[in-house]
């Protein structure tokens, strides 16, 4: 082993030169402190991007979903009281099946909203409000399914006119812009899409905040490479194997918290413009044709078509925007890795210098 090259114990001009043990040393706590702040930036971008994604997927998305789900399903059950009504099929099951069905649904949808939410938020106070709207909407409607059996059964001239009339009370009950039940789930539903849509438009998943990375990487590549330098031309020492392991451990984390950045970037890139609006229009355009098919019946009109809700087709949809937030979600493995690989640029940033420290400390 080469012995290493004693520095003067001072400079021209009587300026005492920093020996090479204190040299070393600076160069060792630069790499370190270059490391932490690597550790920490990559730590921040790694957890912002991961809180937007888990909120999109655990909160923002279902709480969108849920309302939206719910103004579909009580607008089919709408429809389905008034095709059972108007088919003559209420003298034996009364609103139907699929009416029990759609309140069943649009019951738990409701119920997943209130267990999302804040307690004593005002969104809270709105689903009290629905819930009530709720039980209001299914009274009138058994009261129609009681007059209009009460009609049929005693065979008046009426053909069961006050059981309509009930039923009319009901989807006035839920129909009516201004505090109706559709209204007051559309309240719920249009803030949420615009909190979904917002979050993913983050600037956590913006590869621009790469160039945030960018500083503590270089940094900590340099404090590296600047080591390297000086190792070689104090101790002629041509490669630092751990120095190297080092260089190789902060570009890999890099290059996996840019890939990481980027695939985020992309699902939340296709989510907000391929995935949110498809599952969207499928919802309102089934939304428009149970609407329009329950004011036929309402009207007397056999729709041309009648069928209800796809949930095939919206189910298809929602699950590609699933797909979109586990390709984002990809990263969360990250949560390990960043201090794994910083402990270990670290580790072997202080191998490197450690057999040159102890040259001098076996030389005091």
């Amino acid at each position: 082993m080469s012995a290493p090259r004693t520095a003067p114990s001072a400079a021209r001009g009587g300026r005492p030169r920093r020996t090479t043990p204190v040299q070393l040393r600076r160069l060792l706590i630069v790499l370190l402190a270059c490391t932490v702040l690597f550790w920490i930036t990559a730590t921040v971008l790694q957890r912002g991007m991961q809180s937007v994604t888990q909120s999109v997927r655990d909160t923002t998305f279902p709480a969108y979903l849920d309302a939206i789900q719910a103004r579909a399903a009580l607008s089919d059950a709408d429809r389905a009281a008034w095709q059972s009504f108007r088919s003559g099929a209420a003298q034996l099951t009364g609103p139907g099946q699929q009416y029990q069905n759609d309140i069943t649904n649009a019951g738990q949808a409701i119920e997943r909203l209130a267990a999302l939410g804040t307690p004593g938020s005002p969104e809270n106070s709105l689903l009290q409000t629905i819930s009530g709207q709720l039980v209001n909407y299914q009274g009138l409607v058994e009261q129609a399914d009681a007059e209009y059996r009460r009609d049929i059964a005693l065979g008046t001239a009426s053909r069961g006119d006050l059981g309509f009339a009930y039923l009319t009370y009901a989807s006035n009950a839920m129909r009516d812009p201004q505090g109706g039940l559709l209204a007051s789930i559309g309240q719920l539903a249009g803030p949420d899409q615009q909190a979904l849509r917002g979050q993913l438009a983050s600037p956590w998943a913006d590869p621009a905040l790469l160039l945030v990375l960018a500083v503590p990487a270089l940094c900590t590549l340099a404090g590296i490479a600047a080591a390297q330098a000086f190792l070689r031309r104090r101790f002629n020492r041509a490669v630092s194997v751990p120095l190297l392991l080092a260089a190789a451990a902060a570009c890999a984390l890099s290059v996996w918290l840019i890939a990481a950045t980027l695939r985020a970037d992309s699902a939340f890139a296709a989510a907000r413009a391929t995935a949110l609006p498809r599952l969207t229009g499928l919802w309102q355009a089934q939304i428009r044709t149970v609407d329009a098919e329950a004011a036929a019946l309402r009207a007397s009109v056999p729709p041309a078509s009648p069928g209800g809700l796809d949930a095939a087709a919206t189910q298809r949809a929602s699950s590609a925007f699933g797909a979109d937030m586990t390709s984002a979600a990809a990263a969360d493995g990250l949560t390990a890795g960043i201090p794994a690989l910083a402990v270990a640029i670290a580790v072997l940033g202080y191998l490197g210098f450690r057999p040159r420290l102890n040259e001098y400390r076996g030389l005091q």
